[in-house]
């Protein structure tokens, strides 16, 4: 008997997207930010959501901004969008996450894809995780990743991962004893 499976997502990540010493000019540019915006729009973590618009504005993001846009394009043809559509990243935001803290289920509504961009992180800071809240296949031993329901990436220094803007996700509790400092972003169809 034939079987089809249909509906699939596509998650794509990057390993070592910029060099070392870019990267850790970018650590100092989120404590630059903190100490510029000191207050957060967020009680669990300090976070430039809502406060600094576009975070790629900034002179300091440019080696990123550039590296990104490479692996967009590559994760827009992996998802057949259409030629002729162009896109742009419509918001970003820097988060340093102490230890403790998390981040709640959610999507990102009104964007067609949405990123993370690791730029520090330890062992235990909190894994990146992906559910499919409509499944109800509650009886399943999951064993085969066609059955899966979730998906976890653990976080890692220089890593980038792309994902459909409409999955909810969370991330969970910082365990380590080391902020986790991420730079989150979304794309529109423009």
């Amino acid at each position: 008997m034939p079987v089809e499976y249909f509906f699939p997502k596509a998650f794509y990540y990057k390993d070592d997207l910029i060099s070392n010493e870019a990267n850790e000019r970018l650590v100092e540019a989120a404590h630059s930010l903190r100490r510029e915006f000191p207050l957060s729009t967020r009680s669990n973590l300090y976070t430039t959501y809502g406060s600094v618009p576009d975070i790629f504005a900034r002179s300091e993001f440019d080696v990123l901004h550039h590296a990104l846009i490479n692996e967009i394009s590559q994760y827009l043809d992996i998802l057949e969008t259409r030629p002729g559509n162009k896109y742009a990243i419509s918001d970003s935001w820097v988060s340093i996450s102490s230890p403790g803290n998390y981040e709640r289920m959610h999507t990102h509504d009104g964007s067609y894809i949405s990123g993370v961009y690791y730029i520090r992180t330890a062992p235990g800071c909190g894994d990146l995780s992906f559910e499919e809240l409509s499944d109800n296949l509650w009886a399943s031993a999951r064993t085969k990743p066609e059955n899966f329901n979730t998906v976890r990436y653990v976080p890692k220094d220089r890593r980038l991962i792309l994902f459909n803007s409409k999955v909810p996700h969370s991330v969970g509790q910082n365990l380590s004893s080391s902020e986790r400092i991420a730079l989150s972003f979304n794309i529109i169809i423009v």
